[in-house]
């Protein structure tokens, strides 16, 4: 079950705008980041907790705030993300509906606020709530209600036939 761990971490680097190539340098600049931190004292695990549960958690929002910067970076550059063709394989030839619900579930993630996509993204992921919380260094039942509200928020989008799929 762990050798399955960093390859889902790198899938979700990949579905935050991560390309490929970038991948080991992300990964590089999550380690220094966090050597960085620990040397600064900025870690802090609980006792309860073994210590690699305590720091998954918590590389995990590292790398969040890397690919973070890594896609802010490209946006003052004026770059956009390259396709990775191999995912593209898969799409070869999609179907115009599936298109049209590809761009309103795009359009519905798109229009709530960055704190509840950011959670929802990291939720879809694969991360537990607490997870979540450690990452982004917020209280646990405020994960959970920003959670439980984009996900409220998210399905109303979805069901409003007047504004899904155009």
């Amino acid at each position: 079950m762990r050798g399955r761990a960093p390859e889902r971490r790198r899938e979700g680097l990949r579905a935050r705008g991560v390309l490929p190539a970038d991948l080991d340098d992300l990964t590089q600049d999550t380690l220094l980041g966090a050597w960085r931190s620990m040397r600064a004292g900025r870690f802090r695990p609980s006792p309860a907790l073994p210590p690699a549960d305590a720091l998954r958690p918590w590389l995990a929002g590292i790398a969040s705030r890397q690919a973070t910067h890594y896609r802010d970076k490209a946006h003052r550059r004026h770059e956009l993300p390259a396709v990775d063709p191999d995912r593209l394989s898969a799409f070869a030839s999609p179907s115009p509906e599936a298109l049209l619900v590809a761009r309103g579930l795009l359009r519905a993630f798109h229009r709530l606020r960055p704190e509840l996509r950011e959670i929802l993204s990291l939720a879809a992921t694969g991360l537990s709530s607490l997870e979540i919380a450690a990452s982004l260094s917020l209280p646990r039942p405020t994960v959970a209600t920003r959670l439980r509200l984009a996900r409220r928020l998210f399905a109303r989008a979805l069901t409003r036939s007047r504004r899904w799929p155009r």
